[in-house]
């Protein structure tokens, strides 16, 4: 999608050979399939607004702060001030892309069946409706739409994939250190169930930088509720 920038009807042709194949092998939906599911669309939607793969690279810090792993203050320090530092040097679209590619991430905690990716696409191809360049199809978004369904019977674990975008760009290459402090991000979080750990509010820090990336004095609130 980076390199070919596909026209949205790509998710016609997903969606068309995921249902199939789900029809053929009797794919069954299930109530698992709906927060992974919300995930992947929330992925898509987030490199339509900015197609920039160096936002997959912070995906370690996001995972290990959000879920507050214990013992892990170090990343979450530093991955905090590099992704902090990336976030108010973009743009607010940029930003938007951002969050919802790493939160669509995180919760994509389980492999979706057939039935439930074509559903994504399907959900994809309305969300991008109004797009003036529906009409401008070109055979390369059939192929583009042939990949993304055969991404469906493929399983990679997100530490590789994030590992992998981390030479994408020059600005993806300081997250290095990110993925240097903690290599074993995945692991800890599949091990924890993929839930936030009891007692944790280091998920407040995403906030915060994210607020100060819009330029919202946080601060500001602070003082006021220590004022009260």
């Amino acid at each position: 999608m980076y390199y070919i920038s596909p026209n949205p009807c790509m998710h016609v042709a997903a969606a068309a050979i995921l249902g199939s194949y789900a029809q053929l092998i009797d794919d069954k939906l299930s109530r698992r399939d709906i927060v992974s599911s919300i995930g992947l669309i929330m992925v898509y939607i987030g490199f339509y607004i900015d197609a920039n793969l160096a936002h997959f690279a912070y995906q370690p810090w996001w995972v290990v702060s959000v879920t507050g792993i214990r013992n892990h203050e170090c990343i979450i320090f530093v991955g905090g001030i590099i992704t902090g530092v990336y976030l108010l040097l973009t743009t607010y679209p940029a930003i938007i892309a951002h969050v919802m590619i790493n939160v669509g991430q995180l919760i994509r905690i389980r492999r979706i069946s057939f039935k439930a990716r074509a559903i994504v696409h399907m959900a994809c191809i309305f969300i991008h409706a109004s797009d003036p360049n529906l009409d401008k199809v070109q055979y390369r978004d059939f192929l583009m739409g042939i990949s993304a369904a055969l991404c469906g019977f493929i399983k990679t674990n997100p530490d590789w994939i994030s590992l992998g975008f981390v030479f994408s760009s020059r600005v993806a290459l300081t997250t290095f250190i990110i993925h240097a402090l903690e290599p074993n991000w995945w692991k800890f979080y599949r091990n924890n169930h993929f839930k936030i750990v009891k007692g944790s509010w280091y998920f407040i820090y995403p906030m915060v930088i994210v607020l100060l990336a819009f330029g919202y004095n946080v601060t500001k609130y602070v003082n006021v509720a220590d004022a009260l």
